[in-house]
């Protein structure tokens, strides 16, 4: 449980040095502030100002609010224009405010209610009180400590170490919901209001869709598929995703999901049994299931893009639970982190096993 310490919530001003960088000549944002020149060093006072009525904030001097950004911001900042300096740590209030939108964290992180920070891909989003920075740097954080941008286990290390969170004697419970296939368009809106309608009581609740590439292929489109291990080209276990209209109306419900924080991971392409299957088999089939998700866009002739990359796609589920000793290997080098399709008892806890986390959800 989070203890409370008032220094953590008052308002202080931090002087720092930083480099003038900011997304102020973005296309689709008016902004009146003049470009700073990037050499220019000046010492300005940033103060923390809450975002929204969900209970986030950052710091700003009034015209520059600091990162970290998520790659969701970043990919609006770019897409409105922002080009280079949507890289920088700092860009303009006003950008900051339209491209982190209305949630307690930005677009692409969850709140993690144990630390009290929002979270993405095991890193940690500032900015950090001032407390935190000097119990980082005792803990010989090194120039990290400066960053906005701090592991989540070295963070939740550091706060039992300064008593900021009680250590936990058991493991705790966590409840875990996924879907396979996810083709049903109205599953994917069930299950989305369904997580609004608790958010709104308070309760971070996000599921994982793992999904099947077929259901992004139109069934004229059938034959780019050759499945492994000599099914033929054009064959699937579950069919196809219909015409370009259901892709497109499902490719929304992807987008949406995501940019709400729910996970997408992959469950393969045909839904075949791969447990026979070598390395080289499984490398074929994701290579399909990254050719036709996230190229699905220009596949299917629709307009517009998945609002993530490759990189997002961490978790997997086999077909049908069917493993074989060259899966773990593909997993590895195509930067997946877990894998569900292995069957054990409820009291399993989760290992790594061959590289890769084991979650068994069966």
């Amino acid at each position: 449980m989070l203890k409370k310490l008032k220094s953590y919530h008052s308002l202080f001003i931090y002087s720092i040095l930083i480099l003038i960088s900011a997304c102020s000549n973005t296309s689709n944002i008016s902004d009146n502030s003049t470009p700073t020149n990037n050499s220019k060093l000046e010492t300005l006072k940033f103060e923390k100002k809450p975002i929204n009525d969900k209970g986030g904030y950052f710091y700003t001097n009034g015209e520059y609010a600091l990162g970290p950004f998520t790659p969701t911001m970043i990919k609006k900042c770019r897409e409105w224009g922002g080009g280079g300096s949507c890289n920088s740590n700092q860009w303009s209030e006003k950008l900051f405010l339209q491209a982190y939108g209305n949630r307690r964290c930005p677009e692409g992180a969850t709140l993690n209610k144990i630390i009290g920070y929002c979270v993405e891909n095991n890193q940690v989003m500032g900015p950090f009180p001032q407390e935190l920075i000097s119990a980082c740097v005792k803990a010989n954080g090194g120039n990290s400590c400066q960053l906005n941008l701090w592991n989540a286990r070295f963070l939740y290390k550091l706060m039992q170490d300064e008593g900021i969170v009680s250590k936990i004697d058991k493991p705790p419970q966590f409840v875990m919901l996924a879907f396979d296939g996810s083709s049903s368009l109205d599953a994917w809106k069930r299950s989305r209001n369904f997580a609004q309608e608790m958010e709104k009581k308070g309760i971070n609740l996000r599921f994982t869709y793992f999904v099947s590439a077929v259901y992004f292929l139109s069934k004229d489109k059938r034959k780019l598929y050759d499945a492994p291990g000599g099914k033929g080209k054009g064959r699937s276990d579950i069919g196809w995703g219909g015409t370009a209209e259901d892709i497109a109306l499902r490719l929304e419900q992807v987008n949406l999901a995501y940019q709400e924080g729910h996970e997408i991971g992959s469950h393969a392409v045909g839904h075949f049994d791969g447990s026979k299957w070598s390395e080289k088999d499984w490398s074929k089939e994701f290579k399909y299931f990254e050719q036709f998700f996230f190229g699905a866009h220009k596949i299917n002739n629709l307009p517009g893009s998945l609002v993530f990359d490759r990189t997002a796609i961490e978790g997997f589920r086999a077909p049908l639970l069917a493993r074989s000793p060259g899966l773990y290997k593909v997993l590895a080098k195509n930067g997946f982190r877990y894998d569900t399709s292995k069957v054990a008892l409820s009291n399993y806890w989760p290992r790594k096993e061959n590289g890769i986390w084991n979650f068994p959800l069966a």
